[in-house]
C-alpha cells in the first residue's frame, strides 16, 4: 500500500496565496462554527507553511482603497456589495491581516481593488518571474474573491489547489450550500483540485522532502 496514494504533488513551482485573511472579515465570521473551525486552519497551515525552510512564496491578500475609495463607483454592483462591511481604508486596522496569523518580512501582503487577487497589483508579473506554475488557494469569500482568483488564474494555465478546510462563504450559513456548487462541482469540473487541510499539510512537507 502507498501511504502517499492520496498526497497530491504541489511540484517545486509552487505559492501559497491566502485571500482577505483581513481583520474585518475574519471578524465577521469568528463567532460561528464554520468560521471558528475556517480560522483555526488556516492558522495552523499557515504555520506549517512558516516552518518550510526554504519556505515557499507566500502571499497574502487584501481588500484595501484610498480614503474615499476613488478606486470604484458607488453606484456599482460590487460596491453595493461590499458597503455593509466597512470602508476598507488602507492603512485601517481593518484591512491588517487578522493577528491571529503568523506575517513576517517574509511574506508578501497586496491590495487589490476588487475580487480577484490579481487586480491593483502586481500579483501576475509577481508569480510569473518566479517560475510559480502551482498556486494553493485558501481565503474568503468562496463565491467572492476565491472564485474570481481562480478564474483569473485559470486563464493564465496555473495548476491550482483550493484547500476546503480553509473557505467560507459570507454569509457563514451559505457556506455549505456554495460549497457543494462550487468545491463539489465546478472547480473539479475546471480539472482543478480541491484538497482538504490534512492532504495540504501532507503535500508541503512531501514537496519540501522532495
Amino acid at each position: 500500500m502507498n501511504p502517499d496514494k492520496d498526497v497530491p504533488d504541489f511540484g517545486h513551482n509552487f505559492a501559497v496565496l491566502n485571500l482577505d485573511w483581513m481583520s474585518i472579515l475574519i471578524n465577521a465570521v469568528q463567532d460561528t462554527d464554520e468560521g471558528n473551525a475556517m480560522i483555526q486552519s488556516c492558522a495552523r497551515w499557515n504555520d506549517a507553511v512558516h516552518q518550510q525552510q526554504p519556505r515557499p512564496l507566500t502571499i497574502f491578500s487584501a481588500l484595501a482603497f484610498n480614503r474615499g475609495k476613488p478606486e470604484v463607483d458607488a453606484n456599482t454592483p460590487f460596491a453595493q456589495l461590499i458597503a455593509p462591511f466597512g470602508n476598507f481604508e488602507i492603512g485601517s486596522a481593518d484591512v491588517q491581516i487578522d493577528p491571529r496569523f503568523t506575517i513576517d518580512e517574509d511574506d508578501m501582503i497586496l491590495h487589490k481593488t476588487r475580487w480577484s487577487a490579481t487586480t491593483g497589483n502586481s500579483l501576475e508579473q509577481i508569480l510569473k518571474p518566479q517560475g510559480i506554475d502551482t498556486v494553493i488557494i485558501s481565503g474568503l469569500t468562496l463565491s467572492g474573491a476565491v472564485m474570481s482568483t481562480i478564474y483569473r488564474l485559470f486563464d493564465l494555465d496555473y495548476h491550482i489547489y483550493v484547500i476546503a478546510d480553509n473557505v467560507i462563504e459570507l454569509p457563514v450559513d451559505q457556506t455549505r450550500m456554495f460549497s457543494t456548487v462550487l468545491l463539489d462541482q465546478l472547480i473539479p469540473k475546471m480539472n482543478l483540485n480541491v484538497i482538504s487541510l490534512d492532504q495540504a499539510l501532507s503535500a508541503l512537507e512531501r514537496s519540501h522532502r522532495g
